[in-house]
């Protein structure tokens, strides 16, 4: 026979698996789309993510460069068109 204790974690551990395939699952079709496009996706709770394009990194690090330093787009991969539809 199983305590009392034993029995919530064992619910816990079940319920915890159930949301973490249904937050999986619910945000499957926009984690692929941004994946596809090269973005890092980041999860940072049930339902919500963080979507990064890595892009900004070159943004950041011309910045660091200085004012003076020419920033040049085509240095920069094009970004992919289409609809999120």
């Amino acid at each position: 026979m199983f305590s009392i204790t034993e029995r919530v974690s064992r619910f816990r551990s079940w319920a915890g698996e159930l949301l973490d395939r249904a937050d999986r699952s619910l945000c499957a079709g926009q984690d692929e789309r941004a994946r596809a496009r090269g973005w890092t996706v980041t999860r940072t709770g049930f339902g919500a993510r963080r979507y990064r394009d890595p892009r900004f990194d070159a943004l950041k690090g011309a910045a660091r460069v200085g004012a003076g330093a020419p920033w040049v787009p085509e240095a920069l991969p094009p970004a992919r068109s289409g609809s999120w539809s």
